[in-house]
């Protein structure tokens, strides 16, 4: 009844890791950023020791290969390279690397731990040479008195507990940098992530205390059984971290979306043929695809309303400013006057503006291209703030008096 639980759960938890791992590695293709890649492959990790640790699959690969216990020795492998990525994934969120070129030196001081640790493990599994029957997750209590397996663990839980502490005091150090702030939502992901690679240590615990009371003559198979689980689930919560990281940035592109909508309707309505040709079917469900689109229309549409942009509305909102008008952002709120004004103008067939008023720029337009997604957002919100449409008013007024003057 346990192993038929044991196996149930394994199976289910390897389909899904193994499903959102796909689901990541076609967005790394997309968008290949490494954190996407590092967390595709950490799923895939995940899912394998789930996979691994299920009883008949643990009992088919030592049957297949020859060699009772083999499953032990690759679980705990995966497991060690699953905390890896975890520790990598924790150096690569400190601000000095981002997600540019990989700390090499970090890397290679590391190296050598991850890949000594798999070599002794597999040197000292070699040696043991288990015989006799070979009874699922139960390597390190049956053979607790072989000094080979007890070698073997303790290098395991070793460069385990190493990697575990440097990781968990990096997701420390990043709480607590003096560096650029983070956002809560990656804060609270940070603290989940470190908690969940401290999980790992419960292996640890599980499978030493079973070794221990099989050594005493006490048997604690049920707790040596359920160890595999506390490593599998430590990558699963460290990844479910970044999954709602990545599903809150998702959120955040539709509100970000649906925000610049006024503003696209603005600047497009004079001229749909800037809209872009419908991509592929399954690309109208991507929110980044459906973002970038709707930047790019943006900035399109924005260009072409050139000739009209003219520095009368943006004075207006300067004035206006210095009266005392509070609570806006002044350049975004001369950017949404003048695209309003512009809009107008070429929708109302009126000349472009003369060359003694015309902008050189749309205010705003020098913004950093990491930061123009955040200003466009800002323009669009202050389409219907008060100041922009007192400003479109007196910008008219001094627009007919200008009329009236020349007549």
């Amino acid at each position: 009844m346990w192993h038929a639980l044991l196996t149930v759960l394994g199976l289910s938890a390897a389909a899904i890791a193994f499903t959102v791992a796909a689901g990541k590695a076609l967005a790394a293709r997309r968008e290949p950023a490494r954190t996407l890649k590092l967390t595709a492959s950490s799923l895939f990790h995940s899912g394998t020791i789930f996979l691994l640790g299920t009883p008949a699959v643990y009992s088919a690969v030592g049957t297949v290969f020859g060699a009772p216990h083999l499953a032990a020795l690759l679980i705990n492998t995966v497991g060690l390279l699953c905390v890896g990525h975890a520790h990598l994934m924790a150096v690569l969120w400190h601000p000095a690397h981002g997600d540019g070129e990989p700390p090499r030196r970090q890397v290679l001081a590391w190296a050598p731990l991850y890949g000594g640790t798999v070599l002794a493990m597999a040197v000292l599994y070699a040696l043991a040479d288990p015989a006799g029957e070979a009874r699922p997750l139960l390597f390190a209590p049956d053979y607790v008195h072989s000094p080979q397996v007890l070698a073997f663990h303790l290098v395991y839980f070793a460069a385990l507990f190493a990697v575990v502490t440097a990781t968990v005091l990096r997701c420390r150090a990043l709480l607590a940098s003096q560096g650029p702030r983070l956002t809560p939502e990656l804060r609270r992901c940070v603290r989940e992530f470190a908690l969940a690679v401290a999980l790992d240590l419960a292996h640890v615990c599980c499978v030493a205390a079973a070794m221990i009371g099989a050594a005493g003559g006490l048997r604690l198979d049920g707790l040596a059984e359920a160890a595999w689980l506390t490593t599998a689930a430590s990558g699963l919560v460290a990844n479910y971290s970044l999954v709602r990281l990545s599903l809150a940035a998702r959120r955040q592109e539709r509100r970000d979306h649906q925000t610049l909508r006024p503003l696209w309707q603005t600047v497009v309505r004079a001229d749909p043929q800037l809209v872009l040709a419908p991509g592929l079917l399954w690309g109208g469900w991507d929110t980044r695809i459906a973002l970038s689109r709707r930047l790019v229309e943006i900035r399109d549409g924005a260009r072409s309303l050139s000739p009209w942009m003219s520095s009368a509305p943006a004075r207006a909102v300067e004035q206006l400013a210095r009266r005392g008008f509070v609570g806006f952002d002044l350049v975004a709120a001369q950017a949404a006057a003048t695209l309003l004004y512009a809009a107008d103008a070429r929708g109302n067939g009126r000349p472009p503006a003369d060359s003694a008023t015309l902008l050189a720029a749309l205010p705003g337009e020098d913004v950093p291209a990491t930061a123009e997604r955040a200003h466009l957002v800002l323009v669009a919100r202050h389409l219907d703030h008060p100041v922009v449409l007192e400003a479109l008013v007196l910008a008219r007024r001094a627009r007919a008096g200008a009329g009236v003057g020349r007549r």
